[in-house]
């Protein structure tokens, strides 16, 4: 028999944008989502200062440049989050949320001087200054959730925090990308990103009191090394919250897969210039908070796993429609095609709605796996498994760096890395319906690989 629809606390069907006008969640959406666009506006300013106007400083090739930038910015999501989630397990996360979002007016003010003084060295260090700020906040946003949200509304919660964070990461990627290299850029940028994170710490004022739930007062370990063991430890003791968090890392490295190699993929096998690039990562993001906000009404409110293995299933389907609609690498010299001339011909317009549709199938396989994690998550040490989420996705990113660099020394072609590395997605779907024996998916599953206790 199957279990009635959840309901929200007055009886009625859930509805997710309601939400966004409730100050348990909408203080709390803005905050993520001015987060979210204030650093790709600096990211993507920064690496466009330093392709086009000051590589010349530092005598080093513009792709190590770039390989740095990622690297730094990465960087503290390993060192500083575990940390974090310690102490917004003891701390009200309101109270340092509002913190940390004064913490990113001063960097953002050291930002400014940066662009204006236009030293690499001194931007990089700002960089990793706002890395750190980002890995303090990555556990307070998806922990408290659970505090603010109805067991029945979070899926509905996590597609709209999900979704507009991907849409803050295009809307950021084409202020930074179209407009620090304009005559009055580096004023503008500078702007924008003061008055964002002033407006981000505005709306952290109003996110109600979150206050902590764990009891027992263990001392906060500043060893990093050790915290990372202790937290896989910790989280590992949970077996269903470490299979999301093991899951959800999969989506991590798939995206950071896309991510690395769409430029090379728009210029060498589509053979387009950048504003069809600037278009197809628009694509990507819409994609991912269409598939993220429709997750509510494709689960109709329950929290569980049966979604995600339709998301990597459509991934891996995705992926194959796109190795077949890319057409022949474009002869060795050529013209790039603008915008205007790719979408002219109906093979571009193919090719972007196949982007669209990837995304929308990673929306629906990360955002359930999201929900999961929170509800499984002790509500003492939430913080903590959401720290170890991110830890564990740092390292899948970095994974995925690693396997690209090697398929591309084996001499395959860019559209065939991307082929094989989504293609991973069917066993991803098998495992995962493993636990949703509710599905025909997962009976299939589980007559061919019986799962063990726990």
């Amino acid at each position: 028999m199957r279990d009635a629809p959840p309901q929200s606390p007055d009886g009625s069907a859930p509805n997710q944008f309601a939400l966004l006008g409730r100050r348990r969640f909408l203080p709390l959406f803005l905050v993520q989502f001015f987060g979210a666009f204030n650093d790709q506006v600096y990211q993507k300013a920064f690496v466009a200062l330093i392709t086009y106007r000051l590589a010349d400083q530092l005598e080093m090739p513009i792709a190590l440049l770039g390989v740095i930038a990622s690297g730094l910015f990465i960087l503290p999501f390993a060192v500083v989050t575990p940390t974090a989630g310690q102490i917004a397990d003891r701390l009200d996360k309101a109270v340092m949320m509002r913190w940390v979002k004064g913490w990113e007016i001063v960097v953002m003010g050291l930002a400014v001087i940066g662009y204006h003084t236009q030293n690499v060295i001194f931007l990089y260090f700002v960089l990793f200054l706002m890395g750190a700020q980002s890995a303090m906040f990555a556990p307070i946003k998806y922990s408290v959730l659970p505090q603010y949200l109805h067991r029945s509304e979070l899926v509905g919660g996590n597609g709209l925090v999900q979704g507009s964070t991907f849409l803050a990461i295009i809307f950021g990627t084409i202020i930074g990308n179209e407009l620090i290299l304009t005559e009055y850029g580096v004023q503008i940028v500078s702007a924008v990103v003061i008055a964002v994170a002033v407006a981000g710490f505005a709306a952290s004022l109003f996110a109600p009191a979150a206050p902590p739930t764990e009891t027992e007062r263990r001392p906060i370990d500043w060893v990093f090394p050790r915290a990372i063991w202790h937290l896989v430890k910790l989280c590992r003791g949970h077996p269903p919250a470490f299979r999301a968090i093991l899951a959800i890392s999969w989506f991590w490295f798939l995206g950071a897969t896309f991510l690395s190699l769409l430029p090379a993929y728009a210029k060498e096998a589509l053979g387009v210039d950048e504003g069809v690039l600037t278009v197809l990562l628009a694509g990507f993001s819409v994609g991912v908070a269409i598939g993220a906000v429709a997750t509510e009404a494709l689960t109709r409110g329950r929290v569980g796993v049966s979604l995600p293995p339709v998301g990597a299933l459509g991934l891996a389907a995705m992926a194959l429609e796109l190795y077949i609609a890319t057409p022949a690498a474009p002869a060795e010299g050529a013209a790039l095609l603008s915008r205007a001339e790719f979408f002219a011909d109906a093979q571009g317009w193919r090719i972007l709605a196949d982007f669209v549709l990837l995304a929308a199938f990673a929306g629906m396989y990360v955002t359930p796996l999201n929900t999961v994690l929170q509800a499984e998550s002790p509500d003492a040490r939430r913080a903590q498994f959401i720290a170890c989420s991110n830890v564990v996705d740092a390292s899948f990113m970095v994974v995925s760096a690693v396997a690209v660099a090697v398929f591309l020394a084996l001499g395959l072609d860019v559209p065939s890395v991307l082929c094989l590395v989504t293609l991973t997605g069917l066993p991803m779907a098998f495992l995962v319906a493993r636990y949703a024996p509710e599905t025909p998916m997962g009976r299939v599953a589980l007559r061919l690989w019986p799962r063990g206790p726990g």
